[in-house]
């Protein structure tokens, strides 16, 4: 089958021996993390090139993750021409390669959903969480490029998530004193997914207690934040989670598992810890980490109209373009950019620094668990965390005020 696939099953091979696996197991869909040039710089490249080059084809329909540029209006954000051709590369390579360019890291609103049970061969943490979770295929986290080999040769070793006794629960949450002030933003959805996942570390935790109403949206905002918060693949929300109506479903055999009471003060408690800027003046406010869906920019849209983002602030909305094309035939694209907002398709703010720290020291607001993980450190930002509302009115005033008060509403 060529010498591109013969390497990638090699790579496999070894990477099943490595963890013990004792077969391959073949997969209906791939989902590739290393899409972006700051992910796997010149030697991911070099590689992706030469499995190009050497005929590898993916064998089962392949989603990507989001690149290192905005394809259509790189040159507006202020992408060099020699920073966006080295993206381009790789975008070209992957092409050649035959995968679908969804270039987004919420791959399961763009098309690729698979089905339960099924055994995929997916990466990027928020996505793995989620497939496993709200959908309940079969994943693991795979590492960088080897997703890529995985892809090329539709097999993936079984190990890890891939076996049924390692999907069950290992910790219960139980969530105790929320009123109806709680859990109506998929802030709330992100603050508590960033401290299960910072609990539970590498554990299966199992959620008690959350409204049976949560969205698409919400869940997406929970596993990304779990799985930043700690290394969270798997999760069980209760009654929401398919396959786990009750704890005793999720847990299944095991009798036995620590318990964590959940009460308001620890998310007001972690939105305090993400919270890292000193005042209230905010440069930038980010959404869309993971990438903002339809709905999500339909509702931005709906808090802007009629408004105008302030001058000192800069609004970033990160989307992938199925999303941004749904948006758009709904008119919210029209209202978001005629308000000033920057629509970012294909990539994210973490994935276009050059090196020149032209975010440094800026005050961010988001309503992402993610964002407050990763962009202090990648993009030298300081953090404001905030509901949707609150970020749209940050981004007209150029003012963080806190709207979303718990208990009294």
């Amino acid at each position: 089958m060529g010498e591109g696939t013969r390497i990638a099953m090699e790579i496999v091979v070894q990477f099943g021996e490595l963890y013990g696996a004792e077969r391959l197991l073949p997969i209906s869909n791939a989902h590739i993390d290393a899409a972006a040039y700051t992910t796997v710089w010149e030697a991911g490249s070099d590689f992706i090139e030469f499995l190009a080059d050497h005929g590898a084809k993916t064998a089962v329909p392949t989603t990507i993750n989001p690149v290192s540029r905005d394809i259509e209006n790189w040159k507006k954000l202020g992408i060099s021409e020699g920073f966006a051709k080295k993206s381009r590369r790789l975008e070209e390579a992957y092409l050649r390669m035959g995968v679908i360019p969804t270039w987004t890291c919420a791959p399961y609103q763009a098309g690729n959903v698979p089905k339960f049970g099924e055994v995929v061969g997916w990466s990027e943490s928020n996505a793995v969480s989620f497939v496993n979770s709200a959908i309940g295929a079969r994943s693991e986290r795979l590492p960088d490029l080897a997703d890529v080999c995985c892809a090329v040769v539709g097999r993936v070793p079984e190990f890890g998530m891939y076996l049924e006794e390692n999907r069950l629960g290992d910790i219960l949450f139980s969530l105790q004193g929320f009123d109806d002030t709680w859990f109506w933003d998929s802030l709330d959805y992100a603050l508590l997914g960033y401290f299960v996942g910072e609990t539970a570390v590498n554990r299966v935790p199992v959620v008690e207690g959350l409204p049976k109403t949560a969205g698409v949206d919400d869940v997406k905002a929970f596993s990304a934040a779990a799985a930043s918060g700690g290394a969270v693949c798997r999760f069980h929300l209760i009654g929401i989670t398919p396959g786990s109506d009750t704890p005793a479903m999720a847990f299944g055999k095991k009798t036995a598992h620590e318990t964590v009471i959940v009460r308001p003060q620890h998310l007001l408690e972690t939105r305090k810890k993400l919270s890292t800027a000193a005042g209230t003046a905010a440069d930038m406010v980010l959404l869309g980490c993971p990438h903002a869906s339809c709905e999500e920019l339909v509702r931005t849209a709906e808090l802007l109209r009629g408004k105008k983002v302030s001058e000192r602030v800069d609004l970033w909305i990160m989307t992938g373009r199925v999303q941004y094309q749904l948006a758009a035939e709904r008119g919210a694209i029209r209202i978001l950019e005629e308000a000033g907002a920057v629509i970012l398709r294909d990539t994210c703010l973490m994935e276009m620094d050059e090196g020149t720290g032209r975010w440094a020291g800026k005050t961010v607001v988001t309503n992402s668990g993610k964002a407050a993980q990763y962009a202090p450190a990648i993009n030298g930002v300081r953090i404001i965390m905030a509901t949707l509302r609150e970020c749209v009115a940050a981004a007209v005033s150029g003012i963080f005020t806190e709207e979303h008060c718990h208990g009294d509403q």
